[in-house]
């Protein structure tokens, strides 16, 4: 087995769209971008076996005031909630027997460039259903669990209709009869706004990363990014969603509440009846991690999915992160130091 830096995006893209765990995260000019605007240095990692691409592994490595941070995904303002490495399609047709097999070797070279990385603190965080963390936790890494909510497409609508809570129908069907209506745009203005506001919520308050961010996102996967307002019938905004629409249709961002009229919950229902038509099998509602947020999103009965985080740390960088946790949790200084550590 061999492990190094791949150059070449067309082979690595290649590679995440023959792959079951590739999401539009993992995409070469996806990381480029993220890279540009977070100021953590990109290390595409390929595992090889002799000639054989097997996995990519997306690090992100900063070095700032002592401490060596390498993370997968970048810090949270990059709004990339999970990464982590990618095993190729013959991983994903294997018997379980050699799946063990290629995970111990794909492992085996990962933990040989850690160890020359040598970070203060390591944070990988898999897609959701890649749940084989056995090495990690072997090696001693700290295990956290994440959530994400996931709709299966393949029923009936009228079944997937049937299954919402009774308020949100009575909810769904008063908008419908105001006239409301949907429509995919490129205009961004909205759209940065109300994410900037989210982000500067008291309990939030992190660092933003510009609107140029994710305008060079949707220039680079127009087809793949997706942005759609719910206007009223005086033509006013009273709902925001950005999507992805790569292997599964994904409601990435939404704005706050921006009405009295539940306009973010219809607009939900109209791209979900999208992706339906377009022949998505699974609508996924990022964001079941939010308390804030559960009340909301499982009005509409989705399952819940579980994404795992393995994070290790030495006595620097456990450090930083209790500075980060009880000194710098508040206000500018949280602004700071969170895309040092976080």
């Amino acid at each position: 087995m061999t492990i190094g830096l791949i150059d070449d995006g067309d082979a690595w893209d290649a590679f995440v769209d023959e792959s079951i765990s590739g999401r539009l995260f993992h995409k070469w000019e996806f990381m480029k971008i993220t890279e540009k605007h977070t100021g953590f240095q990109f290390l595409p990692y390929g595992i090889f076996k002799g000639n054989s691409l097997i996995a990519i592994m997306p690090l992100f490595q900063r070095q700032t005031h002592g401490i060596n941070i390498l993370l997968s995904p970048p810090p949270l303002q990059s709004v990339v909630p999970y990464l982590g490495f990618v095993m190729g399609r013959h991983y994903d047709i294997a018997k379980q027997s050699k799946k063990e097999s290629m995970l111990k070797q794909v492992g085996d070279d990962l933990e040989g460039e850690f160890a020359a990385l040598a970070p203060n603190y390591l944070s990988i965080i898999q897609v959701p259903g890649f749940i084989d963390i056995r090495r990690f936790l072997r090696e001693g890494y700290q295990a956290r669990l994440h959530f994400t909510y996931l709709i299966d497409l393949d029923s009936p609508l009228d079944d997937i209709w049937n299954s919402f809570s009774s308020n949100l129908r009575t909810k769904l069907r008063k908008v419908e009869k105001n006239g409301y209506h949907f429509e995919k745009s490129t205009d961004l203005s909205v759209f940065y706004s109300t994410v900037a506001e989210r982000f500067g919520d008291p309990e939030m308050n992190i660092p933003m990363i510009s609107r140029t961010y994710f305008e060079e996102l949707y220039r680079a996967y127009p087809d793949e990014l997706g942005l759609y307002y719910l206007y009223d019938n005086d033509g006013a905004v009273t709902g925001v969603q950005a999507t992805q629409e790569y292997k599964a249709l994904t409601l990435w961002m939404g704005a706050p509440k921006m009405t009295a009229m539940p306009g973010n919950e219809f607009l939900q229902w109209l791209l979900l009846q999208q992706a339906k038509k377009e022949g998505y099998r699974q609508m996924e509602n990022v964001g079941a991690n939010n308390e804030n947020l559960n009340l909301f999103k499982s009005k509409f009965n989705p399952s819940l999915n579980l994404f795992l985080e393995v994070s290790r740390e030495d006595l620097i960088g456990r450090v930083a992160r209790w500075a980060y946790s009880t000194i710098a949790s508040k206000g500018p200084v949280k602004r700071k130091v969170l895309s040092y550590i976080e």
